[in-house]
């Protein structure tokens, strides 16, 4: 298949370092504010697989195999801003495997770690019937990533980026709540992209959330949303490659509380439309939180 062999895989070596290390997914829950001064140790275990691939929204193969395997270690400091108002420094380290397959097996696989993401939110609690949350925050993602310019594969980017994420929390009562966000992606130049060492330009990329939250219990809560990503064009070595993104994913999450201080979660999702890249046929996410 030549258009596979020359094309889709030159694109696909793009888009997998994309599908590793570009999220910033939320789930329901995660911008209520900490307690003052309590910190969150928190480590992730994504797991997600995809079969097809797509190209200006057409497939153009049902065998194009990927394998995710990703470890993401996580930690949060809140520092009260106000008895309204919390500043949530955090960091996050991924370690991950990539593994292509069937008509993808040439991009091989890779094992390393993750670009660095540096975030500062802030999170403010409104005057509103039910506390309602708004909150802001920077994410400075580090060109440490492991990357190698031969290998198709890559965990890391070779590339500073920089998001701005906003998210707003309605509680609609006790039991009920609608968690939103939207980001946008400002990318720096990986100035060794590919065999050739070219110049890799993207254009800002761009994501919105939406999760209906209801409470079983106190301390248990399910679930269910997605998401939409648009944007991200990029241009190699002055070529645009005609590649912007459009893709529509669901997520179902359950969260519970195993005691006062230990919390687990797990998430289930799949993309429904993709407009470019591989789309995940499932996707399990395991989150394990330590508050402290």
């Amino acid at each position: 298949m030549p258009y596979l062999t020359r094309h889709t895989l030159a694109g696909a070596s793009l888009l997998c370092c994309a599908t590793a290390s570009q999220a910033l997914e939320i789930t329901a829950g995660d911008y209520e504010p900490l307690p003052p001064g309590m910190g969150a140790l928190i480590l992730y275990a994504q797991h997600s697989e995809s079969s097809d691939f797509y190209r200006n929204g057409h497939k153009v193969s049902d065998d194009f195999k990927l394998k995710t395997d990703v470890a993401l270690l996580r930690y949060i400091q809140s520092v009260p801003l106000s008895p309204t108002a919390s500043f949530e420094p955090q960091f996050i380290l991924p370690y991950g495997r990539l593994k292509a397959g069937g008509d993808a097996r040439a991009l091989g696989q890779t094992t390393g770690t993750g670009d660095l993401i540096l975030g500062a939110p802030v999170k403010w609690t409104l005057d509103t019937a039910h506390k309602d949350v708004f909150s802001l925050g920077p994410y400075l993602y580090l060109p440490t990533g492991s990357y190698e310019r031969n290998d198709p594969l890559n965990l890391g980017e070779n590339r500073w980026r920089l998001l701005l994420q906003a998210a707003y929390i309605h509680h609609f009562n006790a039991d009920w709540a609608l968690d939103t966000a939207a980001d946008v992606s400002w990318f720096g130049r990986n100035t060794d992209a590919g065999p050739d060492g070219v110049t890799l330009k993207q254009k800002p990329r761009y994501e919105y959330q939406a999760y209906l939250r209801y409470h079983l219990s106190p301390g248990t809560h399910l679930a269910f949303g997605g998401g939409y990503v648009d944007g991200g064009k990029t241009r190699l070595d002055n070529v645009d490659q005609d590649d912007a993104l459009g893709t529509q994913y669901i997520r179902f999450s359950a969260t519970h509380m195993l005691t006062q201080t230990v919390q687990v979660q797990a998430v289930l999702g799949k993309d429904l439309e993709v407009e470019q890249g591989f789309k995940e046929k499932a996707r399990l996410n395991l989150r394990l939180t330590k508050l402290f």
